[in-house]
């Protein structure tokens, strides 16, 4: 049996692009639960400007493997301007899959 992975995705916009980034955003949470995600929640941080993370969850790694390589590849037509919107670019759009313990 495979074990369900919480995914947190976490990138700083630049100052410039935050209204069209978050105007995007629509389109890539509805992208990526066509992958597998579920749960999505989206936040901005609230002592550092400008700094979003997504959380979400995904059933697999499989799936994991494949929305992290969706949103880190520029050629994707749903994550070409997403990287020019990420200061830094798409290398800089940090992905993480945990596996939740008991304590």
């Amino acid at each position: 049996m495979t074990q369900a992975l919480d995914v947190f995705i976490e990138y700083k916009i630049h100052e410039k692009y935050v209204k069209p980034y978050e105007e995007s955003m629509k389109k890539i949470k509805e992208r990526v639960q066509e992958v597998g995600a579920s749960d999505f929640e989206w936040y901005e941080a609230a002592d550092q400007p400008n700094l979003y993370v997504e959380m979400f969850k995904v059933k697999d790694y499989a799936a994991y493997e494949k929305i992290k390589s969706l949103r880190q590849d520029e050629s994707e037509s749903l994550t070409k301007d997403f990287a020019a919107y990420v200061a830094g670019g798409s290398s800089k759009v940090h992905c993480w899959a945990f596996k939740r313990k008991m304590i």
